[in-house]
């Protein structure tokens, strides 16, 4: 485990621990100035029901007011405003995302293995990383619940949950919208139009948005700069309230999205294949091209990929939610639909070395049906019902190009027979693969009001699944010359029950004051890896699995001016689903899935919010982790070996993380100027599986500013981004052919208008 350079948890304890002692005991003291500077109340679903997020006896952050600050462009930029949670754009798939919340996550991109954090937008569940990594476009406010959530949400929310809700239609006549100039061409171009059809009953609200950017990434062998964003967004949503009972809204959207995926650096090492080749005369490239030591044209804002990453998608989203008062039960249906075409092509040799690019073609669509009843029994027991049905399919066609050539040329292809397939460069691999998956669950949670004080809460969720996977060999063919030969494909089934039950106990010390105490469990789905070599002999990996204990409190102080929210949690992560790619013929590598391993995760959230004066408010929120492997028996390198790897370090597990925000506000003229500042801090990660130096991600400190001036209804907002210019790479290895990683963007800044009648 790394050391703590960031500050002493035993110090972080004692200083929490002492905070909520002091709350306890001290007295209230109200008095008219107090009252007038109380932080606002903020009302989250984040256990099914509108309630207050102070009431909530679970670890959820609710962020609202900051999505009106340009410099958060993305889902990832939240990342500071709660503890242990670290979101990282995966650009090798559109809108790609890596999540980890309290040292659970996931950073593989293939549609066959499903996220380990729910990302859900209007209570639908986004079940892929692409398109995740949603941008802050009209959306209210956004619930980060850590730790599983399986009772309630279901599979694969096993180290959370980032629940998105947008904006409803107003009812009546609104317009907001705003035009964003910046540095690398940034043009952001936003607009919400909400009309009454019918007086207080029937409302539609159209939105639109295109984000376009240059990228900060120039590209010395195109001579152009590449890496930036294209994306579009546009749709409705009505709203309708024929009754004072009902409610019915249908949200619809379409994303299109050709921003390029990835703009990526060259880090080949000199025991890749596209460095050791160099030097063969059958070779069109020279060291200085396939080797970062050689490479000049690729650095910290420069790539030297011989071609884009070019990339074209569309998301069409659809969501149906009603709500109807039955009179003393309110009965909800959320309905949800989403389909994705992508099609993308990746340069992994990351230079200008013509060797190993693939191009993508996938289709995926999901739906989901959900029907839940909330009702009271008598004045002491609160209980929420329901049934969830899932289905979700993908398409998944891919060629890979240059390297099969390369290949047969050094007797890889044909053992010990240089050329003996007789590929030209044309020569292209192409494989297939589909999956449709479908669960189905059912699930009650009840409050039990047993004193004023007490509340025992307890729910159960049983889920059924199955996966139906096809998967072909890979066929070898130059499609100038020729046609596709056929393919052989491998179906595989398998499917899954499991049981998620959660019980926690809460304790209103005062009106302000709150502590709990809970167990939950949750799972993450079994499957069949998609991105291998032989599908002949594919076993399914099993589910996952992560049981949680977890200390809280929640206390508003200060006649509401200062909110302090601290939990202590101790995690037990078995059955591990690891990705191990290693090399099963010379030069052809596949990823296996094994439940190889078991984690011990220990950690604290700590949150505070403070209205300082009246023109001064305070943000902070700080993470503490200690997870270590209990046990990781494996084959990490392919010999048929397994070893001890219960030393490495957890993925995407910081020990410490730490953000910190203020604004200001002072009324100058007409208007009122304001000034947000935010800091970010994460301690130093790994992201490659085996620890490989290259994989690790050193300690980030960040600082953003925004200056704003409001008048009437407008505003005007100068904005910079990453003011530290704190610039990393997450580097990917595909050994032992390539080696490539995408920066990060440096100082960047830009103006906002914005208007709002």
């Amino acid at each position: 485990m790394q050391a703590c350079r960031f500050v002493s948890p035993r110090r972080v304890l004692g200083a929490s621990v002492s905070l909520a002692l002091m709350a306890a005991v001290m007295p209230s003291t109200a008095h008219s100035q107090q009252q007038s500077l109380a932080l606002e109340e903020v009302i989250v679903t984040a256990r099914k029901r509108a309630e207050s997020v102070q009431d909530v006896p679970i670890a959820v952050t609710a962020i609202t007011s900051e999505l009106k600050d340009p410099s958060i462009r993305r889902l990832e930029d939240i990342q500071g405003i709660t503890p242990n949670v670290i979101i990282r754009n995966i650009n090798t798939v559109p809108g790609g995302s890596s999540i980890s919340i309290r040292g659970v996550s996931y950073q593989e991109i293939d549609k066959s293995f499903d996220p380990a954090i729910g990302v859900m937008l209007d209570g639908v569940y986004l079940g892929v990383s692409s398109g995740q990594l949603l941008n802050n476009f009209d959306i209210e406010r956004i619930e980060v619940l850590r730790g599983p959530q399986g009772t309630l949400f279901g599979r694969n929310t096993i180290g959370g949950v980032i629940n998105v809700i947008r904006t409803d239609p107003t009812l009546d006549w609104g317009v907001d919208a705003s035009i964003t100039v910046g540095s690398e061409g940034r043009e952001d171009y936003k607009a919400v139009v909400n009309a009454p059809i019918i007086e207080d009953r029937l409302g539609i609200k159209l939105f639109a948005n295109s984000i376009n950017s240059d990228g900060w990434i120039h590209n010395t062998t195109l001579d152009k700069d590449v890496g930036g964003d294209d994306y579009q967004t546009y749709g409705f949503a009505l709203l309708g309230q024929p009754t004072d009972d009902l409610s019915v809204k249908f949200h619809y959207e379409k994303n299109k999205d050709e921003t390029d995926v990835g703009a990526w650096s060259n880090f080949n090492q000199p025991e890749d294949l596209v460095c050791t080749l160099s030097p063969i005369p059958f070779v069109p490239w020279g060291p200085e091209q396939g080797c970062e030591a050689f490479d000049e044209g690729s650095d910290e804002e420069h790539n030297s990929m011989n071609g884009r990453n070019p990339n074209d998608t569309e998301y069409d989203t659809s969501i149906l939610t009603v709500d109807w008062d039955l009179g003393g039960a309110v009965l909800t249906s959320i309905t949800g639909y989403r389909d994705q075409e992508e099609n993308t092509v990746s340069e992994y040799d990351a230079s200008s070395a013509p060797f190993l690019f693939l191009s993508f073609e996938q289709t995926y669509d999901q739906f989901s049906q959900e029907f839940r009843l909330a009702t009271e029994i008598g004045d002491s027991l609160e209980v929420i019902a329901g049934v969830y049905y899932w289905e979700s399919e993908y398409t998944q066609d891919f060629s890979t190009h240059q390297l099969f050539y390369v290949l047969d040329q050094i007797g890889s292809i044909v053992p010990g027979v240089p050329g003996g397939a007789g590929f030209t460069p044309t020569t292209i691999g192409y494989a297939e693969q589909s999956q449709d998956t479908m669960a189905w669950a059912g699930f009650l949670s009840a409050d039990w009001f047993i004193s004023d004080k007490w509340t025992i809460t307890g729910g159960l969720r049983y889920t059924y699944e199955e996966k139906d996977f096809t998967g072909s060999n890979s066929v070898f063919y130059d499609p100038l010359t020729m046609s596709q030969p056929a393919l052989t494909r491998t179906d595989l089934s398998d499917d899954w029950s499991e049981l998620s039950p959660k019980i926690s106990a809460s304790y209103d010390y005062s009106e302000d004051i709150m502590f709990f105490a809970s167990y939950a469990e949750g799972f993450k789905s079994g499957g069949y890896f998609g991105r291998n070599t032989d599908f002949s002999t594919a076993e399914s990996y099993d589910p996952e699995f992560v049981d949680t204990f977890e200390l809280g409190m929640k206390s508003t102080l200060f006649e509401s001016r200062v909110i302090f929210n601290a939990s202590v949690f101790y995690s037990d992560y078995s059955d591990k689903q690891e990705e191990v790619l290693i090399e099963t013929a010379p030069g052809i590598v596949a990823t296996n899935v094994v439940n190889a391993a078991t984690v011990d995760i220990f950690g604290v959230d700590l949150e505070l919010q403070a209205q300082l004066t009246e023109s001064l408010s305070l943000r902070a929120a700080y993470g503490y982790l200690d997870a270590e492997y209990d046990d990781f028996v494996a084959d990490l390198n392919g010999d048929a070996i397994a070893t001890d790897n219960s030393g490495l370090i957890v993925r995407n597990a910081p020990e410490n993380t730490f953000g910190l925000s203020t604004t200001y506000t002072r009324t100058i003229g007409p208007g009122d100027f304001s000034a947000y500042l935010s800091y970010r801090y994460q301690d130093q990660i790994e992201t490659i599986l085996n620890n490989d130096p290259l994989g690790t991600i050193d300690s980030i400190e960040n600082l953003d500013l925004t200056l704003s001036y409001a008048w009437a209804n407008y505003r005007i907002t100068a904005f910079g981004r990453n003011l530290t210019d704190e610039v990393y790479a997450r580097r990917v290895r595909i050994e032992p052919l390539v080696t490539f990683g995408q920066y990060t963007q440096g100082t960047n800044y830009g103006v906002e208008f914005s208007l709002s009648f």
